[in-house]
């Protein structure tokens, strides 16, 4: 059967879903969710607005903002690591939640089966640059413990994780590398995807700072910033992230506004109190913007509208030193050192020791790492993590996973280099702001993060591959 794509509902529709409006009225409904704890009515809105894009949209290009919305919008009280009669359990309204996510899956499926643009074997056949070193990196994830011993107990629930890594690293890039018509796709949508994402991430913040005592005698405590999708940490990382993406926009139209909402990022990241994230965060804003005078006439002749926005800072830090200092007080005194991810670094290396060839698995043998998480049904499947990339690989799945990781960055670094564009060095530092923020951390083995590079790879390869010089 034949659906009718070109009638004028659709073409409304194809209208709202590829303009800023549609990331307004995400945005809000991901607010409704994260601040007020309505997922059990937002989420079917979400998902069905899903399988309406999956059957009637011109191509899957709205299906992206749904996933990088989506993985921000829990509230605390549905955090899926700490509450295990949460929204994503299959009980109550997690049985409606999950029943309509079975229908957007098969609405997906029927779509890239059917499409007579791209969908059946023109998908399939979709030359894909980045795939070879994905499914790569996947198997030796796959395989990752296979001597340790931990097989007998952990193998089903180490494929499985490999499976969601799998997804995470693949998914978007395959479905939007296929599923796009990328000679119609905006250009900035990737950005406004972004500009949407971050100014979320700045409401959640101001919520967190205004529903919970994270200021305690004048100073941040850092311990009480966390929300229902991740804590300090993880707001601080994807922050980081998506500020390149923002600046894409600088030699725009709207210039002014993408120079401002990524400076207002920047400093909600400073409230993160993430140490890696401000320090690797620092450098990644600091080279957007020096890329963006560089490339961007427009932004040049704004010239004056930096130089306010520097003064009127200066002054207010100026002014406001001393309660500045109380605040970030704690952060001072703490520095950069930490002690228990000295200890962690140390036990995965042992481990890999232990294990050279295919390490120990996802799940730990002797020592386990700090987990977050509470919930038995989550911390079953997702295990704790090492956080630094090189340590967890080794220690998952020694020098193999090491050599399938390489293989997958080497490609990665080829897909950049080649048909060079200044849009293209945006996407690179967005990638880049990932790999430097799990130096310290975890990010690049956990999903929401991964989604967005996935999908950044894709525009990478298939919208940002024509020399597109900012003005």
């Amino acid at each position: 059967m034949r659906l009718n794509r070109s009638t004028p509902v659709c073409e409304w529709m194809n209208q709202f879903l590829y303009s800023p409006v549609y990331f307004i009225c995400l945005g809000m409904l991901t607010l409704f969710c994260n601040v007020l704890g309505w997922e059990a009515y937002v989420y079917p809105v979400i998902i069905l607005t899903g399988i309406y894009i999956c059957l009637f949209a011109r191509d899957m290009l709205p299906i992206f903002p749904i996933f990088a919305c989506g993985y921000i919008s829990p509230s605390l009280s549905n955090n899926p690591g700490l509450e295990e009669d949460s929204i994503f359990s299959l009980s109550g309204a997690g049985i409606v939640l999950w029943s309509l996510l079975v229908l957007l899956a098969v609405s997906l499926v029927y779509r890239l089966v059917t499409d007579p643009d791209f969908g059946g074997k023109k998908f399939l056949h979709k030359r894909r640059s980045l795939l070879p070193g994905m499914l790569v990196l996947a198997i030796t994830y796959a395989i990752s413990g296979l001597t340790s011993g931990q097989w007998s107990e952990y193998g089903l629930r180490n494929l499985l994780f490999s499976f969601i890594q799998l997804v995470a690293v693949a998914g978007l890039y395959f479905l939007l590398s296929g599923a796009v018509k990328w000679e119609l796709a905006p250009r900035e949508y990737l950005p406004w995807t972004a500009i949407c994402v971050g100014y979320i991430l700045v409401a959640e913040m101001l919520n967190i700072y205004a529903a919970k005592e994270v200021i305690v005698n004048g100073a941040i405590s850092r311990v009480e910033i966390a929300t229902g999708w991740g804590h300090y940490n993880s707001i601080g990382a994807l922050l980081t992230i998506i500020i390149p993406l923002s600046f894409l926009l600088t030699g725009k139209r709207y210039g002014g506004f993408a120079y401002l909402s990524a400076l207002l990022f920047y400093v909600i990241l400073l409230f993160t109190c993430s140490r890696g994230s401000i320090l690797f965060g620092t450098v990644i804003f600091t080279l957007s913007y020096i890329l963006s005078l560089v490339h961007s006439r427009n932004a040049r002749r704004q010239i004056w509208m930096h130089i306010g926005v520097l003064a009127l800072l200066i002054f207010a830090v100026a002014r406001c030193w001393e309660p500045i200092q109380q605040l970030f007080s704690d952060f001072q005194t703490e520095g950069l050192e930490s002690p228990e991810r000295i200890t962690n670094y140390r036990e995965g290396m042992k481990q890999f020791l232990k294990f050279p060839v295919f390490g120990g698995s996802f799940y730990p043998v002797d020592y386990w790492p700090y987990a977050w998480a509470t919930a038995d049904t989550f911390s079953m499947l997702f295990p704790p993590r090492w956080h630094n990339t090189l340590v967890q690989l080794l220690a998952t799945g020694g020098v193999v996973c090491l050599a399938g990781y390489l293989f997958h960055r080497v490609q990665t670094i080829r897909l950049f280099v080649k048909d060079f564009s200044t849009e293209k060095l945006f996407l690179g530092l967005s990638v880049l702001a990932l790999l430097l923020t799990s130096i310290v951390d975890c990010h690049f083995f956990n999903v929401g993060p991964v989604l967005t590079y996935s999908a950044v790879l894709a525009f990478a390869e298939f919208q940002m591959n024509k020399p597109e010089k900012l003005q």
